[in-house]
Order: C-alpha cells, then sequence, then structure tokens
C-alpha cells in the first residue's frame, strides 16, 4: 500500500508524543535560561508562549549563510523562499513577504524584500550574534504585518551593558558547492562607560554547482552549475554607546553592498524590442544600502514606571535591476529602486500595579518609494503609518495570562498627487500560560490581525525584468485579516532528565488573503501598442499576438494581485533524547497546509512540504560531531499553475574543534548530491538548490 507523507509524518508525531510517558522522567541538563530579546517583558525561553525559535552561539556559527533564509531553513517550521542563490528570504509557517517583519536589532531592517522575490535581505546573518523567531502576541510591538511572526538579526552594535577592555574575532570560511570565501571580523572595546564595536564581512563566490541540468526540460540549460549565478558582498558597521547608571544611550551606522545574479531563465523575454530571454543576456542586481540607528535606555525610573526604550532609524537604499550582453559585454539598467524610510519605536514599561505589569508603546514610520527606468513596473509613492500598542500580563495562580492590543493608521500617496488611500487596522493577542504539572507546561495563543495592503500591491504597473512577469497592482484591495489559534505543549525535566519536548498545532483563518494570482494570460504588445494597459492588455487570444505561435510562447505571464479567504493548519514538533552523557538524539517535523476556501483550485502556491529532521549528536569537551537526515515529502498541492516537487532525502554533517581562544568546524551539506527542487521556490524549474558542498571555517577570538 501506498504510504502518504502526511500519514506518516502523523504517525511520528504520535510517537514522539508518547515519548514523555515511556521514557524514564530525567531532564536535559543543557537547558539554559535564554532571555528573549523581541519579548516586550524581556522574558526566558521558558516563560514565552507558542512556539519560537533561538540560533546563536556554535548553531549559527555553523548555520550561517550566504542569505538568511539558508542560515534559518533548518528551524522547525521555518522555509526559505529563494530566487535563485542569491536570494533567500524566510518563511515562517507558509507565510512570508509583507506577513514577516524583518528586524535588525529590533528595528525594521528598510529594504526592499518585502517588495519582490528576487530582491535579497539587506541583512548578514555572519555577523549575527543570535537571530530570534517570535510568534504570538509580543508581535504587536513591530507592526501590524507581522502576522506570520517576526525575525530579529542581533548583532550588538549598540551595547547596551558596559565592558573594560578589548575584545574581537576573526573568521574565514571556504564553501566548495560555488568556491566561495567569506571573511568576517569583529571588534569591541570598552573604557568607563563609552563602548564602541566595529564589524564587517566580505564575501565572494562563484556561480553554484548542482548535479545535473538547472532545467530539466531544456537540455541547452547550465549542466552542472546554475548559470549567473555568482555574487559578491560587501558591510561594515560601527557603533558606539554610552552606558552610565541607569541609562544607555548609543548609534550606528551600517553599509551593504550586494552583488548576485539572477538565473538566465528567470527573466525571459520583457519587452517587444529586448533582446532579454536570448542566453547571451543575463540579469544582476546591484544593492547599496545604508542604515543609522540610534538608541536610549532608561531604566529604574522610580515607583511605577520601570523603562524607557526608544529606537530610531533611517534607511537610505538602492538597487539598479542591471542586463548584461555576455557576448558585447554592452550593459543597460532596465530599472532602478530607491528607498528611504524612517522609524521611531519608544516604549515605557511600568511596575507591577494590582497585579499587572506591561509596556505601552508608539511606533511612527515613513518611506519614500520610487523607480525609475524603461520598465519601472512601481510609481513612487510615501508610505506613513503611526502605531499604538498597549501590552500587559498577569499571574493567575500558577498560570500566566499576556494580552495586547494595537491600533494602526497607515496612509499611501502617489508621488504625483493623483491618488491618496487610507487604512486602518487593529490588532489584538492573548496568550494562557498553564503548568500541568512540575515537568509539563501548556499555552494557548488567540489573535486577531490585520494589515493594510502594502502599495505595491495596491499600485504596480508594469514590466519586472528580474521576475519574467507582467505585475497588475489592484487599488480596490481592502485589509486582509486573520485569525489564529495556537496549542502547544512543553516537557521539560530536572538536572537529570534525558527528555525534552515541544509540539504546537495551530490554525489560522484569513479573510481578504491578499496574494499574486497568475491570470493564465501573457501581455500582448499589440495590445500595448493600441493604448491598453493593466489586465485588458493581457490576452490568451493568439490573434493579440500577430497570430505567431512563437510571440504569444514568448510572451511573459500576467499578474494580479487578488483577494481570496484562505486557511493555514499546521504543526510543529520538536524532541531530543540524551542517549548518554556524550550522545543525544534530536527530532523535529512539521508540516503546513495552506487552502482558499472557495474556488476550483484551492491550494495556495509555493508552500513548504511536510519535512522531518533527524540528527545524531556526539559531544565532549571540545569536539562535537552531528549526523543530519532531512525526509521532506513531495508538494503536490503546488497551487494553480504552479509545478509540483517531488520529495527528497538529504544528507548532512558536521564536525567542530573547540578551545577558548579559537575554534575549527567542517559542515558538509547534501552530501549524496541530490537534485533538489523547492516547493517555496520561484525558480524550482530552472534553479535546484545547491548540490554537494563542503565548507570549512577558522575563528580565532582574544
Amino acid at each position: 500500500m501506498k504510504s502518504h507523507p502526511y500519514v506518516a509524518l502523523s504517525l511520528t508525531a504520535i510517537s514522539c508524543a508518547m515519548l514523555p510517558f515511556t521514557v524514564p522522567a530525567f531532564a536535559n541538563n543543557n537547558i539554559e535560561e535564554i532571555i528573549i530579546s523581541a519579548s516586550a517583558h524581556q522574558k526566558s525561553a521558558q516563560e514565552v508562549a507558542g512556539s519560537f525559535n533561538v540560533i546563536a552561539g556554535d548553531e549559527l556559527q555553523r548555520d550561517a549563510a550566504a542569505t538568511l533564509g539558508d542560515t534559518l531553513q533548518n528551524q522547525v517550521g521555518i522555509a526559505s523562499s529563494s530566487f535563485g542563490p542569491g536570494v533567500g528570504i524566510p518563511m515562517i509557517r507558509g507565510l512570508g513577504g509583507k506577513r514577516i517583519e524583518i528586524l535588525q536589532n529590533s528595528s525594521s531592517v528598510g529594504d526592499a524584500s518585502d517588495i519582490s522575490p528576487d530582491h535579497a535581505i539587506a541583512t548578514e546573518a555572519l555577523l549575527a550574534e543570535r537571530i530570534e523567531i517570535l510568534r504570538g502576541p509580543a508581535t504587536l510591538r513591530f507592526g501590524p504585518g507581522a502576522i506570520g511572526g517576526v525575525v530579529n538579526v542581533i548583532d550588538n552594535r549598540i551595547h547596551l551593558s558596559a565592558f573594560e577592555g578589548i575584545e574581537g574575532a576573526l573568521e574565514s570560511r571556504y564553501s566548495s558547492g560555488n568556491d566561495g570565501v567569506a571573511t568576517v571580523a569583529r571588534f569591541d572595546a570598552g573604557n568607563g562607560p563609552l563602548n564602541l564595536h566595529l564589524d564587517g564581512v566580505s564575501r565572494d563566490s562563484n556561480d553554484v554547482k548542482i548535479p545535473g541540468l538547472a532545467d530539466l526540460d531544456d537540455s541547452d540549460s547550465s549542466n552542472g552549475f546554475i548559470a549567473n549565478s555568482d555574487a559578491r558582498a560587501d558591510s561594515l558597521s560601527a557603533g558606539a554607546s554610552w552606558v552610565q547608571g541607569n541609562s544607555v544611550m548609543g548609534f550606528s551606522v551600517s553599509h551593504l553592498d550586494n552583488n548576485y545574479g539572477l538565473p538566465p531563465a528567470s527573466h525571459g523575454a520583457h519587452s517587444e524590442d529586448s533582446d532579454v530571454g536570448h542566453d547571451d543576456i543575463v540579469v544582476r542586481i546591484d544593492m547599496q544600502q545604508t542604515s543609522y540607528q540610534g538608541k536610549l535606555l532608561l531604566s529604574n525610573l522610580g515607583d511605577f514606571f520601570d523603562r524607557l526604550n526608544v529606537d530610531v532609524s533611517y534607511t537610505d537604499y538602492q538597487h539598479k535591476e542591471q542586463e548584461f550582453d555576455l557576448d558585447t559585454g554592452d550593459r543597460a539598467i532596465s530599472s532602478t529602486i530607491e528607498a528611504q524610510s524612517r522609524e521611531l519605536r519608544a516604549e515605557l514599561t511600568h511596575l507591577e500595579r494590582a497585579g499587572w505589569f506591561g509596556t505601552m508603546g508608539l511606533q511612527v514610520s515613513s518611506r519614500d518609494f520610487g523607480s525609475s527606468g524603461e520598465e519601472s513596473f512601481i510609481p513612487a509613492s510615501t508610505t506613513s503609518r503611526q502605531g499604538l500598542y498597549w501590552l500587559e500580563e498577569t499571574a493567575i495562580a500558577d498560570n500566566n495570562l499576556e494580552v495586547g492590543i494595537r491600533f494602526d493608521r497607515q496612509k499611501i500617496e502617489m508621488a504625483d498627487q493623483s491618488l491618496s488611500l487610507d487604512h486602518d487596522s487593529v490588532n489584538i493577542g492573548a496568550s494562557w500560560i498553564a503548568p500541568l504539572s512540575e515537568h509539563h507546561r501548556l499555552s494557548l495563543t488567540l489573535a486577531h490581525s490585520e494589515r493594510a495592503p502594502a502599495a505595491e500591491e495596491l499600485l504596480t504597473l508594469g514590466t519586472h525584468v528580474a521576475t519574467n512577469s507582467y505585475e497588475i497592482g489592484n487599488t480596490r484591495l481592502s485589509g486582509e485579516s486573520s485569525n489564529i489559534i495556537e496549542l502547544t505543549w512543553v516537557y521539560e525535566g530536572d538536572e537529570e532528565s534525558l527528555l525534552t519536548f515541544r509540539g504546537s498545532v495551530y490554525h489560522n483563518q484569513f479573510s481578504n488573503f491578499i496574494f499574486q494570482q497568475d491570470t493564465g494570460l501573457s501581455l500582448s504588445h499589440d495590445l500595448e501598442d493600441m493604448g491598453f494597459e493593466g489586465l485588458q492588455a493581457c490576452s490568451s487570444a493568439l490573434a493579440d499576438f500577430s497570430n505567431s505561435l512563437d510571440e504569444y510562447t514568448d510572451a511573459i505571464t500576467c499578474y494580479l494581485f487578488e483577494q481570496r479567504d484562505a486557511t493555514f493548519s499546521g504543526i510543529e514538533l520538536e524532541s531530543s533524547y540524551q542517549l548518554s552523557d556524550s550522545q543525544s538524539i534530536e527530532l523535529q517535523a512539521d508540516l503546513v497546509r495552506g487552502q482558499f476556501t472557495a474556488g476550483s483550485n484551492r491550494d495556495i502556491p509555493r508552500l513548504p512540504p511536510a519535512k522531518i529532521r533527524a540528527s545524531y549528536v556526539v559531544e565532549s569537551d571540545h569536539w562535537r560531531a552531528a549526523l543530519n537526515i532531512t525526509r521532506a515529502a513531495a508538494q503536490n498541492n503546488a497551487g494553480e499553475n504552479q509545478m509540483s516537487t517531488l520529495g527528497y532525502t538529504r544528507l548532512d554533517a558536521s564536525l567542530s574543534y573547540n578551545q577558548p581562544n579559537w575554534s575549527i568546524f567542517i559542515q558538509g551539506q547534501n552530501l549524496t548530491d541530490r537534485d533538489i527542487r523547492n516547493a517555496t521556490s520561484f525558480l524550482r524549474e530552472i534553479a535546484p538548490e545547491a548540490g554537494r558542498n563542503l565548507t570549512i571555517g577558522l575563528r580565532y577570538q582574544f
């Protein structure tokens, strides 16, 4: 009998759930109290309701990659939405883009990664000290767009506590899968109340190696590598803080240059007179971003208020989409995207009153967006937002209740003053943590979230070179809303326990879910020449393509922003079992199912498949070795006009040796050299995941 992947995963879930009742109740002695920075009340990991992820230390050093999505893809419930090797954007429970807030030190990263899938996130995981992924009521602090969750990249540019002396680190790594070389440096100095920070990273890589053809349906596509997938990035950051008594003042500045290519078939033919889409034309993204952040923290304010925390940021972002003719060397800039973002977030935390303590906050932001060039597809606009939020929590017997509410107003104005749109949104969340016994706890999270449509979803109109699409915004879009319920069970024993376990189930009901619909139509230059635009310029009739089958076949697809009700349901499981003082087994599994509630094809496109990951770990005082096996199911619910993907088994391994001042590690990825087509990738048909790769790294710290 054929086994269905969801049945297999469900059986695994049941088996894992039975473990706490079938093994001795001895707890993992490696449990540490980790303070979650993204939590308003400085909670430990054990005090946070629902599902969360924290990656830091040696784990972050091993998993850190060129993109944030690739760095986090081994975390439960997280997938990477790629657009070739140069772009990897994290998805949380099948949600990404506008529904995930990407933060740098708790402030918006301010890039254009949420505008289009080909835009990389302007942050460097190699510089991070830790990364937090948070869901639940605490995400209200960071904006109405965090329906899916928050990813907070923390790099300690602004020191919040004083230290004396000099510290630093230098790391170099080489990856065989793309001949990639990366060098990372960090320097910190403290003298009295003054603290300084400096860091930088340089990455350079060639085309990514793969096991076979990039496009299985095209024998002329690159074989053994993904063409035009080389990349170069440099980043430099500096920060200073003054820490004295109960106050902290700090400032930081960072600059990032990132140049990466897109697989040739990703951009096809674009305009009637353009040669783009021919094998001798490639498209590259040339990105620059400069960010400024400031911080004021005042603590122990008095008998009522405890702390005032103010974060301000300004980001200047630009990228160019460039077309290169490999034969002639000619270069043309098809479009330029620019964005200037400003943000202020001020929080005031009060001490306990009548058993309650909490945080009140104000968040104000504005974003000036502009694009230019022959194939500019998003008109210039300004988006301004004002938000107020309030989080409170209290203890009831041994239980903990947290509630939060947020009000936001958004205004979008086109630069030519031809259109102005206003949207209001309300977000409400609550969580309940109940200890079932000394070692078991249960948490329930309820949330109602609303998100106003973004300028790109409302105003886009035109050909997008990098994605080979004609994109059409919709000014009639209304705000989308989400109602989510999540139940989480955690088992943690005492100091001699062998087992830990965390399991979450959730259901997310969307009203007016905003998405890009593949219309099944193609852009007709004949109709454009007649003065039509938008959907009126799209057709499936051969007569609208000069009765030329070749012209119709080469025409780009039309995508329209639409809204439909939808549901997302899923399960996440994590467990570890200590075999001995030096050996352990770690298991994790997750699946998410997303569907529109009506329509002929109800599958939501580009969702990750069900996945199980098992790890065998051996550790001593200085050595750590791990063998990881990941089994991903086939994704046969690919969505309308989308390609299904086959299941795969991936084998990874790592070995590291650590001394107080230096460490060395080697990591093998996809050791069996499998052809892996990522279901969340926009380019899965023409750009598989990387083949076999060995990374070796050396780190020195003082």
